[in-house]
Parts: C-alpha cells; structure tokens; sequence
C-alpha cells in the first residue's frame, strides 16, 4: 500500500513539475510577431469559383504563417449576393470581411 501511495506523489510531483515548467516557458517566444497580409478580393458575376479560392486560400501552406486579413469587396451588391457571402463565410468557418463597392459617384 506504501508503494502505491509513494507511486501516486512521485506521479502528481512530476505532471506538476512539467506543467510549472510549460508555464514558465511560455513567455519565451512570445515576441515574434507574425506579419500581417491584407488581401482583397473582387466578386462580381463573372467569378464562378469564390468558394473554391478562398478554402484554398485558408488551407495554403505559405499563408499560414501570416496574420491574414481577406476583404471581399461585393461588386453586384444586392442581397442576395450578400446573404451568400455570408453563408460561404458561415460554412468555410472563417471571418472576412464583406464590403460593397462604391461608384465613382459616390453611391452604392
């Protein structure tokens, strides 16, 4: 029964050890900023293929290492168009943003 007992403190000193340890070292490598990259993307009626860009676009490799920002800029601007944006950002699970865009005039 001793070595039991003796077994469980050797345990719980050494899973408390490590966690100490992971939270010492924790703050080590926190001054590495990842570089910010803005992307903007048109969609109009001639782009077929947004929902395939942008899942390869968050799944890319080289992007990864990058705090994206991805605006897509609503060129048709209805409603319609904008509920669908904001299912394909509802179904990628990703937030971009969604604008619409201007005239030369002013207007939307």
């Amino acid at each position: 029964m001793r070595d039991i007992i003796f077994s469980a403190i050797l345990i719980a000193a050494t899973v408390g050890l490590i966690y100490l340890i992971r939270l010492l070292s924790s703050d080590i490598g926190s001054e590495c900023v990842r570089p910010r990259a803005d992307m903007r993307i048109y969609f109009d009626r001639s782009c077929e293929c947004l929902e395939y860009t942008l899942s390869r676009l968050y799944v890319c490799s080289a992007l990864r290492e990058l705090d994206l920002h991805v605006t897509v800029v609503d060129c048709i601007a209805t409603p319609e168009s904008r509920q669908w944006l904001l299912t394909l950002r509802t179904k990628l699970k990703r937030d971009f943003e969604i604008v619409t865009e201007e005239k030369s005039d002013g207007t939307k």
